[in-house]
């Protein structure tokens, strides 16, 4: 038996840009990070398991993190070439409608900048793990199917111009808040962009979520985002240290998900497969 661990991941701006109906024609940039909370795929007698420990269609890049998993437990291939395998893959399965910034980080992990264009993708590494102090994740017990609020995201793309260059600006505006260490201003920022990618589809949220949101601010949360394409899922919020409790409080109905910033990606963590020597 083979078992790989994949990590989850976390996208605070950018997102959306990933799509190569985007960067084919724009410069495209995510900020994003991986959390230390995981998919295990196991290989056995030709036969394939998944489990996870948050649940999927929630925002965390899920299906990436399999699609990742599955290849390194079924190949030797080194990370970067299993990214992006599992892009191409997932992109003909999706027929497009999927994003290039889940391969890569559930493949590589850590903190990344990400750029994309039509030629290729860059990545920067960040040093920002004080910034893990100041997020709460609370998982909003509605889930969706990402693949079909992207299809209308993508339908309106030409439409948003403005809005997704504003949503890519706003990558580099966060890098510079993250070195100087201001976890205010980027909490303000995350905010501005959740604002942002509201005006994409209608679909980006519901009564529920923008009820959700609203309470956590007026209980003390700087600003935040729902992760990944919207509709459901978990929501992130940015919060000192001391309004955490009270801001906990306040969303209690919801499930507090505590979480570290993880930087090993994708690994085999249990192999029997080869004799022993």
């Amino acid at each position: 038996m083979i078992i790989s661990r994949t990590p989850l991941r976390i996208s605070f701006l950018g997102g959306g840009s990933d799509y190569f109906q985007w960067y084919n024609e724009h410069e495209g940039a995510v900020l994003a990070v991986t959390i230390d909370k995981y998919c295990y795929v196991m290989l056995h007698d030709g036969k394939s398991w998944k489990t996870f420990d948050l649940p999927t269609e929630s925002g965390l890049g899920s299906s990436s993190a399999y699609t990742v998993g599955l290849l390194r437990a079924c190949t030797d291939f080194d990370k970067l070439t299993i990214a992006r395998l599992s892009t191409t893959w997932e992109q003909d399965k999706m027929g497009g409608n999927v994003g290039a910034q889940d391969q890569y980080l559930c493949a590589l992990g850590g903190f990344h900048l990400l750029r994309f264009n039509r030629h290729c993708i860059r990545d920067t590494v960040i040093q920002g793990e004080k910034l893990q102090d100041y997020l709460m994740l609370f998982d909003t017990h509605q889930y969706r199917r990402a693949s079909m609020l992207i299809s209308y995201q993508i339908a309106d793309m030409k439409k948003h111009k403005k809005l997704y260059v504003r949503m890519v600006d706003m990558v580099d505006d966060g890098l510079q808040i993250i070195g100087k260490g201001n976890w205010t201003d980027f909490g303000l920022l995350l905010g501005e962009s959740w604002q942002l990618k509201k005006q994409l589809s209608k679909y980006i949220t519901t009564p529920t979520i923008d009820s959700i949101y609203d309470s956590a601010i007026n209980a003390g949360a700087i600003g935040g985002k729902l992760c990944g394409g919207g509709g459901g899922g978990f929501i992130l919020f940015v919060v000192e240290p001391e309004k955490q409790k009270t801001v906990k409080k306040t969303l209690g109905e919801l499930t507090y998900t505590p979480f570290k910033f993880e930087s090993e990606g994708t690994k085999i963590i249990y192999d029997n497969s080869k004799p022993k020597q």
